[in-house]
């Protein structure tokens, strides 16, 4: 739309030779004389309006201010504005002279190329990670081959989905694939797993199908429908970004659910069975023989653990989440979208130099309404607003701030023939209204109404993250209330960066309500399913204590609650329930046959501990994948992912089977 420079702003000065008030252009013609050049560099220092806004402090730095016309997005990338720019600055670039780029349309198209590399980069990844777990831990072709082709057509058939729909790619949208692989390659584990132990009992293949079928379509339903639930509650978000990764991940693993139940079934149902029970069919490799029994060796050594010192492991449990919900109060919100960005990155480093050189890079708004067109030509009400605007200007964070007020003094400092004390507000309404009549309506447009009847103040800030911003938004609120407004003007405080950073904030305050919402959910259906409100009861306790526990490790200041870690409660919740879901069921049939608990645990902890702990390896590397993003706060998303995951892990081979052991349920 334009560009504002010191080449292409509106000067006002006094001229003692002609005696008049000189309006014009500051640079019509860049004049080549040194002299001349050295009295527009006092000019341009001199005048309060460019001051630390089109030109720094010591005359060394320009501002060149970019608008651009109203469009979406996808229009502003596919336009490739950013890079033209870039293009420009380059080809102008040489010793002496460097150039520094920021501002919101900057740092979207930054992300929009991170996203896009991430996702070449991760998705490879993830699959490779998956792949060589699954051939080191199954050490078979099908162990493989059947839950890698489960996660490929479900992430085909979600980003399929969302390329129909024509939504837009958003950065949470570089979890959506590494989740969906990680959590599709668990069900494949699982099935394959069950399968194998039905074919090594005999029968032909049709029957071993089905009684594989019979034995996992309720723990799989179940593993589903919470992990479904999970995201699900994703969906109770104002984030446009944060409801879609939660509606396509529900999308994602109702595929996965799907393909698990049928697709895997028919294709174990054209293959040959195989009948080794020790290596569960097919030629394993040496490795997965090894590893295997490791694994199994050490199952069933925690197993005999957990029942020795089911009381122990239960009361520490409890201290441990104790502690940890005592540290959830002093969890840090910050969902602002340059923390996406390490401090080291370019986008940072061009934002805090531009930051220190001229005025801050993220505006904010005191909008001021009167009660009526002319208010604001009032000399009493303008001496309240720019004290109001002072005292703005002087609270920390605040990098400079801009009003009307600015040029209406240098105007009449020109008005008055050039005297320094004259540069204030005039005492007379009609001398108020005259200099409102002179400003061209193109300089006055920023900042007030046409009218006279509202304006803003426009606060320039360089404070990273939404705590800082909040804390900036309080003290201005406060100087508003301390300050006092005249009777009929009221001031709101707004803009872009706060709009955003509260929505986005709303999604992590609304972690409680989310969270909460999955956990209801996830008991009723875990109540129906295994047909017991006690059963339901008890498969919560493994699966809420991971969750407290990660936000206890939030608490402690490890990382902030911003965008990427609050999905982490609710999807840690749904997912933890998978293994919860099969241990129960085969811990039910194993106390069915006449198994005491302690037996029941010990054969539950051999025979679906290895799944469980193999679908939970995958799980956690799968989520650990993520932290070579590009993105800093998606590389906590990672750790914490991957961490929370591996607590699970040990409520439900630990604390779950100690519980059943210590209330001999």
């Amino acid at each position: 739309r334009g560009v504002k420079s010191l080449a292409r702003v509106t000067s006002f000065r006094y001229v003692p030779e002609e005696n008049w008030i000189e309006v014009r252009p500051f640079v019509e013609d860049v004049p080549e004389d040194p002299a001349a050049l050295e009295s527009l560099r006092v000019r341009a220092l001199a005048d309060p309006v460019y001051r630390r806004n089109l030109i720094s402090l010591d005359g060394r730095t320009a501002a060149l201010n970019v608008t651009f016309r109203e469009m979406t997005d996808r229009e502003f990338i596919a336009a490739d504005i950013e890079g033209q720019i870039r293009a420009i600055l380059d080809a102008e670039t040489r010793d002496g002279r460097r150039f520094h780029v920021s501002g919101r349309p900057h740092i979207k198209a930054r992300m929009y190329d991170t996203m896009t590399r991430d996702l070449a980069v991760l998705i490879p990844m993830v699959l490779i990670v998956v792949a060589l777990v699954l051939t080191a831990i199954t050490g078979t072709v099908r162990g493989v081959v059947l839950p890698m082709g489960t996660v490929t057509l479900a992430v085909i058939w979600t980003f399929g989905s969302i390329a129909l729909l024509e939504m837009p790619l958003t950065v949470l949208t570089v979890l959506l694939a590494p989740g969906l692989i990680a959590i599709g390659s668990v069900y494949g584990v699982h099935m394959v797993n069950r399968y194998q132990e039905d074919a090594a009992c005999g029968g032909d293949r049709s029957a071993v199908v089905e009684s594989c079928l019979r034995a996992m379509i309720v723990p799989v339903l179940i593993a589903g429908l919470t992990t479904m639930v999970g995201y699900g509650a994703l969906l109770v978000t104002d984030v446009p970004a944060v409801y879609e990764i939660g509606a396509f991940s529900v999308l994602g693993v109702a595929s996965i659910t799907l393909i698990s139940l049928t697709g895997v079934p028919a294709a174990l149902a054209l293959l040959p069975v195989q009948r080794d029970a020790a290596s569960g069919g097919g030629t394993r490799t040496g490795l997965a023989d090894r590893l295997g029994t490791a694994l199994d060796a050490g199952l069933a050594g925690l197993a005999s653990f957990t029942i020795r010192r089911s009381r122990a492991v239960v009361l520490v449990s409890a201290l441990i989440t104790l502690a940890a919900a005592a540290a959830i109060p002093r969890i840090n919100i910050d969902t602002d979208y340059l923390t996406f960005f390490d401090p080291e990155s370019d986008v940072r480093r061009e934002f805090e130099a531009i930051n220190r050189l001229l005025s801050g890079v993220v505006p904010l708004f005191v909008v001021l309404e009167g009660n009526g067109s002319g208010y604001l030509r009032d000399p009493e009400v303008l001496r309240r607003i720019e004290l109001l605007q002072e005292r703005i200007d002087a609270l920390p964070g605040v990098s400079r701030t801009l009003s009307f007020l600015d040029t209406l003094r240098v105007l009449n400092r020109a008005l008055e023939a050039d005297d320094p004390r004259a540069e204030r507000v005039p005492d007379t309404r009609g001398g108020v209204t005259e200099l409102f009549f002179m400003l061209p309506k193109s300089e006055l447009a920023r900042f007030a109404t046409v009218d006279q009847s509202a304006a803003n103040i426009i606060v320039r800030t360089g404070e990273v993250g939404s705590a800082a911003l909040r804390r900036l938004i309080r003290r201005i609120e406060e100087t508003i209330a301390y300050t006092g407004l005249p009777d009929g003007l009221t001031a709101v405080v707004t803009g872009n960066a706060i709009l955003l950073n509260r929505a986005a904030d709303g999604v992590a305050r609304s972690q409680p309500l989310t969270v909460g919402l999955a956990a209801g959910t996830i008991f009723v259906l875990l109540a129906l399913g295994l047909r017991s409100v006690r059963m339901g009861l008890v498969a919560m306790i493994p699966n809420v204590v991971p969750v407290m526990i990660f936000f206890g490790v939030l608490g402690m200041g490890v990382a902030p609650l911003s965008l990427p870690t609050c999905l982490i409660g609710s999807v840690a919740l749904g997912l933890a329930i998978d293994a919860t879901a099969h241990y129960l069921v085969r811990y039910r049939a194993e106390r069915e046959k006449g198994c005491d608990p302690e037996e029941a645990v010990r054969r539950c902890s051999t025979r679906v501990g290895r799944p469980i702990a193999i679908g939970t390896a995958t799980l956690a590397l799968g989520f650990l994948s993520v932290a070579f993003s590009e993105f800093a706060t998606l590389r906590q998303f990672g750790f914490l992912s991957s961490f929370t995951m591996g607590v699970c892990l040990l409520t439900d081979l630990v604390l779950l089977p100690a519980i059943l052991v210590r209330w001999r349920l």
